[in-house]
């Protein structure tokens, strides 16, 4: 049985992020070509910038539990770290959005641009790349262990890497409609 949420899981939770990898070049191709459409997704995103947030680290935080939790991979030192700048996002956006404060979002980039640098070294190292920069001696994990690999490209550290790049970049995109939209 946990073999077959595994294998659901992360077939369901691989193929949103190829989607979304694809939609997010799209649409930041279209913000640097298209006057129209950049006018658009600032408006979106200054007005729902608290849910944004909430939601994508809210869909972190439960995605990064039901690996360790429910399936079972034992999360290394590096994935600890990078649970320790994306749990509190979603605390801190559940009570600005319950506050209406989007002052908070000034906060939380500090939070996602370490988290996110700590999602890119782990990343690399599954790559080959960045090996010996930083140890992992987890006792209970591995930094090294690829619990998964889809579309040549896609694995767990990369999926935190991709949120963390989604909550910075809707941050920037925030601070950006703040000026141009007044």
């Amino acid at each position: 049985m946990v073999h077959f949420i595994q294998t659901n899981f992360t077939l369901m939770i691989t193929t949103l992020t190829l989607i979304s990898h694809l939609i997010f070049v799209s649409v930041f191709i279209l913000l640097f070509i298209d006057s129209k459409f950049r006018a658009l997704v600032y408006k979106f995103v200054s007005k729902n910038v608290l849910w944004l947030v909430f939601l994508t680290s809210l869909v972190a935080m439960l995605g990064s539990l039901t690996y360790s939790n429910v399936i079972g991979f034992a999360p290394c030192e590096l994935c600890w770290i990078q649970r320790i700048f994306i749990y509190p996002q979603v605390i801190i956006s559940f009570m600005a959005l319950l506050k209406k404060n989007k002052d908070i979002v000034s906060y939380l980039l500090p939070l996602s641009i370490l988290g996110g640098i700590v999602a890119l070294y782990h990343s690399l190292t599954h790559f080959g790349l960045g090996d010996g920069l930083v140890g992992c001696t987890s006792a209970l994990g591995d930094c090294g262990k690829l619990y998964v690999f889809e579309y040549g490209y896609i694995t767990i550290p990369l999926m935190s890497f991709t949120i963390f790049a989604y909550l910075i970049g809707i941050s920037i995109i925030y601070y950006r409609a703040s000026k141009s939209l007044g």
